[in-house]
């Protein structure tokens, strides 16, 4: 094959061209011109931001033919240079952990170790360290430890934290960054002109976020659009068709409909983008992305990671949404991830979801509501007690002289049933009813401002279901239950029940 993909055509070939890691590369610039090489070392970070190139690279300027002593700038046109990028040279010795594990592979190694270089250094680069067995780590325990002269030893992983403490012990550790968006975004729009393809700030961008902070990945991802589109010019729509992801704007669409309060334009989004073939839960976890995004910059965190225009972006959303309101969103779209995974109707648990995101402000905090209404609630300690007068219970008048004693306990008992069987969302709207007690039936009321939530959430029928089975567990299996919303407020009049919304039989 003929071909040679770009993480491999633009591999960087000196430190200079290292992306994002200067703390690592000036590091181990200033080693080589000191004379203060460690034995071994430890390269960690993500896949796809330069630990291996860089092993490469500390291989090169230790054994670079062209000067008469390791050098910081390797030539790459020597025979050690060219032989070390190609993968070729007896000196540099690549192992792949994974599949080179064992302890008979070390204990190969090890004999390899005592024969002298034939440049200077003799260089052992074991890749995915981390997958070696703990026989072979100790079987490298003492080589490692004293090795011979002029031999050096670099270990890459992702997963350092599997590494015996003896070994981490044992080498000086460097720590590689998730390489920034915008970074990213540059280098891929600088080889994109490079191969005659021109790509949008924003398609660039697409190809940036979805590499998270893997230049290798984001490399790749050109390599799919480049077979796509090899010449010519590329927008954001089109990048993210070709790569089967969504663009920044689909989010942006759905959150400004949320900030709207309007459920039904946030579910015609959600609509439009799932008739065009999106996955839902692509679709979950960058909602949940993009409103965690504009909590951090709600709270002036600062995120390289995060490009410009979304950081603007996050920014507009957290001008028009307060940040405790953002934090409880970003929670539960977070939290939607599962259930959608759990739920035979996944498309109706995120509509729902957006309604209640739509209508946050209409909504008490559940915890907050049910602490009030527990009569065992006591004031801090050292807080002075205040005697609050009693609550105005909304009660229906009965013939007898005998008054009923207070709902409340029994009230917030029920929401916190109804919370355990579906959820935080649904117990917050269940706590803005009035309950009143009739004849061997509970009424729920509702305020009229909570007519859409009722006819559309708590009417379905599993929703239904839960809270007769809530109300039932504390007022007894024969309980009936009644939902009634009130009328909108009139001038003429006062306002009045509305009974037509919704009524559970008996037995339900």
């Amino acid at each position: 094959m003929s071909y040679l993909v770009l993480a491999r055509k633009c591999r960087p070939q000196s430190f200079d061209e290292v992306a994002a890691q200067a703390h690592i590369t000036e590091t181990l610039k200033k080693a080589i011109e000191k004379d203060r090489l460690s034995h071994a070392y430890l390269f960690c970070g993500p896949r796809g931001t330069g630990k291996t190139t860089t092993a490469r690279i500390l291989a090169k300027a230790l054994n670079c033919q062209s000067f008469d002593a390791p050098t910081t700038t390797p030539c790459g046109e020597c025979e050690s240079c060219v032989t070390i990028a190609g993968g070729r040279n007896a000196d540099v010795l690549e192992i792949d952990g994974a599949s080179n594990r064992g302890v008979q592979e070390i204990q190969a190694l090890r004999e390899r170790v005592q024969y002298a270089p034939q440049g200077r250094f003799k260089v052992f680069i074991i890749d995915e360290v981390h997958m070696l067995t703990k026989e072979a780590f100790n079987a490298l325990l003492k080589t490692l430890e004293e090795p011979p002269a002029r031999v050096i030893f670099i270990f890459a992983t992702t997963e350092p934290q599997k590494l015996p403490p003896t070994i981490i012990s044992r080498c000086q550790r460097f720590d590689f960054r998730r390489i920034p968006t915008d970074t990213i975004a540059g280098r891929i729009k600088s080889i994109a002109q490079s191969e005659g393809l021109t790509l949008s700030d924003d398609a660039a961008e697409i190809v940036a976020r979805r590499a998270d902070g893997g230049l290798r990945d984001s490399l790749s991802l050109l390599d799919q659009i480049l077979a796509y589109a090899p010449k010519g010019e590329l927008s954001a729509d089109e990048v993210a068709e070709i790569l089967g992801i969504l663009p920044l704007d689909a989010f942006v669409q759905i959150a400004d409909r949320i900030a709207e309060k309007d459920p039904a334009g946030a579910i015609e989004e959600l609509d439009r983008l799932l008739e065009s073939g999106i996955d839902i839960s692509q679709v979950a976890s960058g909602l949940a992305e993009h409103l965690h995004g504009a909590l951090t910059t709600a709270l002036g965190v600062h995120r390289d990671d995060i490009s410009e225009r979304a950081t603007a972006e996050y920014t507009k959303l957290a001008e028009r949404i307060d940040k405790t309101d953002i934090l409880r969103m970003a929670k539960l779209a977070s939290d939607l991830q599962t259930k959608l995974k759990s739920s035979s109707t996944p498309r109706f648990v995120f509509e729902e979801l957006l309604v209640y995101l739509a209508t946050l402000d209409m909504a008490l905090d559940l915890h907050n509501t049910a602490a009030s209404l527990a009569p065992s609630a006591q004031a801090p300690v050292g807080a002075a007690r205040i005697q609050a007068p009693p609550p105005q219970q909304a009660v229906i008048q009965e013939p007898d002289d005998h008054p009923r004693p207070p709902l409340d306990p029994k009230f917030a008992e029920i929401i916190e049933h109804f919370e355990a069987l579906r959820g935080d969302a649904k117990a917050d709207m269940v706590s803005h009813a009035k309950m009143i007690e009739d004849e061997g039936r509970i009424i729920l009321k509702f305020p009229h401002s909570l007519n859409f939530q009722v006819e559309k959430l708590l009417m379905k029928k599993d929703n239904l279901d839960a809270l007769t089975e809530a109300v039932q567990k504390v007022f007894g299996e024969d309980t009936r239950v009644k939902l009634l919303v009130d009328e909108p407020p009139s001038e003429a009049s006062e306002p009045k029940p509305k009974s037509s919304t919704a009524t559970i039989p008996e037995g339900v």
